[in-house]
C-alpha cells in the first residue's frame, strides 16, 4: 500500500541526561501499526475529542524494570509512580477512542519510558548492572503532561526515526485553590 506508515500515540517526556540519542523521549500510549494517509484526519479527530476532556497532570519517572523480566531483559525500562494512574486513564481514552478505527488493541498498556534494547552482550551487561543495582538508575524526575502526539515511526538502518504528525492539547493545568 503506497504512503502506509507506522504510527502511535504517545506522549513525550524530554530525554534524560543518562539516555543517548536527541530525539525526544515518549511514552507510547497506543501503537496503531500501518496507516495510510487517508486515516490522519479521523485518527486527529479522535485524538483531539480524548484531549479536550482530559486535563494535564505531572507524572514521575524513576526505578528500573524489565520486559519480559529482570532474568530475560529484552527491554530495560524506566518506571512511571506518581501520575501512573492518570497516564493509565489517558491511555484507556486513547484506546476507547481509536478502537472502532483499528480495532481492540490487544497489548496491555504499562506505563514505562525505554531506555534501551538488549542486542548484544556489551547490552546484556549493562542491563544486569542496572537491574541488580551495580550501576544507578537515572535520577527520577517529574514531566508535565500536558498534550498527546500522533507520531509516525520510519524504520532504518540505525533504528527508528520519529516524526511528530500532530499534537492535541490537553485541558490544562488546574489552578491551585486558594
Amino acid at each position: 500500500m503506497d504512503g502506509v506508515v507506522r504510527e502511535f500515540v504517545a506522549v513525550e517526556v524530554g530525554r534524560a541526561k543518562e539516555q543517548t540519542g536527541t530525539a525526544p523521549a515518549h511514552l507510547t500510549l497506543r501503537f496503531l501499526g500501518e496507516v495510510a494517509p487517508g486515516q490522519n484526519p479521523v485518527v486527529a479527530t479522535a485524538l483531539a475529542e480524548v484531549a479536550h476532556t482530559v486535563p494535564g497532570f505531572v507524572i514521575r519517572l524513576e526505578g528500573v524494570g524489565a520486559f519480559p523480566d529482570p532474568a530475560r531483559p529484552r527491554v530495560v525500562w524506566v518506571g512511571v509512580t506518581a501520575g501512573r494512574t492518570e497516564l493509565v486513564e489517558l491511555a484507556r481514552r486513547v484506546r476507547v477512542a481509536l478502537d472502532p478505527i483499528f480495532g481492540p488493541d490487544r497489548e496491555e498498556f504499562v506505563p514505562h519510558l525505554t531506555m534501551f534494547r538488549v542486542r548484544s552482550p556489551t547490552d546484556r551487561a549493562a542491563a544486569q548492572e542496572l537491574l541488580s543495582g551495580v550501576r544507578a538508575p537515572p535520577s527520577a524526575r517529574e514531566v508535565r503532561v500536558d498534550e498527546l502526539v500522533l507520531k509516525e515511526s520510519v524504520l532504518g538502518p540505525h533504528g527508528a526515526v520519529h516524526r511528530t504528525v500532530a499534537a492535541f492539547p490537553l485541558q490544562g493545568f488546574p489552578r491551585p485553590s486558594g
